[in-house]
């Protein structure tokens, strides 16, 4: 086996050289970081339009948030300097900084926040309009057309902006922390219904974070530039770059010097041997990514609850995780890490179980009547198919494939691009049966809305339970309403979560400072440098 040279500095007539962990030479100090993605960006660099991991990738790159999450799980100011929740949790007032500037010289202001929120609430904003805008007060009036302004949305001073909403919603803190503030004095210029139509603002967009976008290659790689007036310091690493990258060539980009940052494709001993023997070093995002099985619930052979309840009952999810992830990933049955204070401890669990799985089947009407090895019903037989990422859940699809085939299903399993089954899950016209999809975890799903339009689920007690535990006022009333609510959608099954899984990424043993955690992916990158 190649073997792999760890870093180390070889002195050659007074002349230090630097070999990277793969064994290439570099003369003097790194000042750029190249990292794979695995997701292409569409170049919809906007904080609150972008609905794929790799726009969102530039945007917290280029944009900061009025508050982010710290390591221990508190809201910590980024462009506020300091922020209030009002004891009832029906208001948030922000003290902004004043010493922050756009990239294009323009100073950040409270209108800037409070056109960044209020939009959402539009009645032509092109991604509809979320819990978080629903609650604001005023919403109604605005949405239509009344009002010129949202009444719950207030510039106080020029550095100190409002937000009130019609009842209780403790958890607007995870809206602030989800999505970043945009230039006012940009977007104000452009129709929000044309907004994903101004493609060249889309792709150079003007932010106040620590870098800029200086080139967007598509499906290839974006180029960013350090902003040497960031308000947190410049950047001590200038060029920041992310290179969409194959799992099948990864691994060799990294151990070759290409990739300083990549996420490993497999938790497998085997796989992470020849990361270890060249040196490289792990960071571990844990139970970070919920991965689930979305059923079109408007299929008409999945219409009834007792065959996605077969279906689920058929996975042995353990298996699974040991399976893919190596134990790098844990059971839920629900959207919400098992940990968090708001998840159920006595939701049920959907237990490996074939012959369980095979009854709910004929209690659906779905039985093997001529010996195929396929349930049939009114001489149908139960056909489904399952659309996936290629990149990252081929040997997921082809194992749920297995388990449901077990049962009597004949599955086909679909591969295409990430952005490409997002597509169709977007759609409300477009045919599918199955599809896997992944989301970060959050506290809680009420600041980007639940998963239920994947599924093209509507269910009025669905609703209103979703809309009662985002109502919740303290934490006591979250972990109840939002406990309520994951045991119903756990219950119809819409979606069913087959587990929660860690992130990984090998890292330069050079690189000082790359820490992520949570949904900080980039966290405190101005300080990071190369050794």
């Amino acid at each position: 086996m190649k073997k792999y040279l760890t870093l180390f500095t070889l002195l050659i007539c007074g002349i230090a050289s630097t070999l990277s962990a793969g064994g290439k030479k570099e003369s003097g100090p790194k000042d750029t970081v190249v990292f794979g993605v695995n997701v292409a960006a569409q170049g919809v660099f906007h904080p609150t339009v972008n609905t794929s991991n790799g726009d969102r990738e530039v945007a917290l790159l280029v944009f900061n948030r009025l508050i982010k999450l710290g390591p221990d799980g508190t809201w910590v100011p980024e462009l506020a300097e300091s922020f209030t929740l009002s004891p009832d949790a029906t208001s948030v007032t922000f003290k902004l900084r004043q010493d922050i500037k756009w990239s294009d010289g323009q100073p950040f202001t409270a209108e800037d926040a409070a056109f960044t929120y209020e939009t959402l609430a539009h009645g032509k904003f092109v991604r509809g309009n979320d819990v978080f805008a629903q609650k604001l007060l005023g919403f109604e009036e605005y949405n239509t057309g009344k009002t010129a302004h949202v009444a719950g949305v207030k510039v106080i001073d020029p550095y100190t902006v409002s937000f009130t909403f019609s009842g209780p919603y403790r958890d607007a803190l995870v809206k602030f922390t989800d999505q970043a503030v945009f230039a006012k004095h940009i977007w104000e210029k452009v129709p929000v219904e044309g907004w994903l139509d101004a493609t060249e603002l889309l792709r150079n967009p003007v932010g106040t974070g620590p870098y800029t976008v200086a080139q967007f290659v598509p499906d290839q790689y974006i180029r960013l530039t350090a902003k040497e007036d960031y308000f947190k310091g410049a950047p001590k690493i200038k060029t920041f770059i992310l290179k969409v990258s194959n799992p099948d060539t990864r691994q060799t980009e990294v151990l070759n010097g290409d990739l300083d940052v990549a996420r490993i494709a497999s938790w497998k001993d085997r796989d992470l041997k020849p990361y270890t023997d060249a040196g490289f070093n792990f960071a571990e995002i844990k139970a970070i990514m919920a991965y689930y099985l979305v059923f079109n619930t408007t299929e008409k052979n999945l219409a009834d609850p007792l065959v996605r309840h077969a279906i689920f009952t058929a996975l042995d999810r353990p298996a699974i995780i040991n399976l893919i992830e190596n134990g790098h990933a844990i059971v839920s049955e629900s959207l919400f890490d098992p940990n968090q204070p708001v998840y159920p401890k006595d939701i049920a669990k959907y237990t490996y179980d074939v012959n369980k799985a095979k009854d709910l089947l004929r209690q659906a009407g779905w039985v093997d009547t001529n010996s195929d090895g396929i349930v049939d019903k009114n001489g149908q037989n139960l056909k489904l198919t399952l659309r996936y990422d290629n990149v990252d859940d081929t040997v997921l699809a082809q194992a749920v494939q297995a388990y449901i085939k077990a049962i009597g299903i004949d599955l086909e399993i679909i591969g295409s691009d990430f952005n490409t089954v997002l597509s169709v899950l977007r759609s409300t016209t477009e045919p599918f049966d199955l599809a896997f999809m992944g989301s970060s975890s959050r506290p809680n799903p009420g600041s980007h809305g639940s998963v239920r339009w994947m599924a093209r689920y509507n269910d009025t007690e669905e609703l209103r339970l979703y809309d009662s535990a985002n109502d919740a006022g303290t934490d006591a009333e979250a972990a109840a309403t939002w406990g309520a609510w994951a045991k119903y959608i756990h219950e119809k099954l819409p979606i069913g979560i087959i587990y929660i899984k860690s992130t990984g990424y090998a890292v330069n043993p050079r690189l000082v400072g790359y820490e992520p955690y949570g949904i900080e992916w980039f966290p405190n990158v101005e300080t990071w440098y190369f050794k």
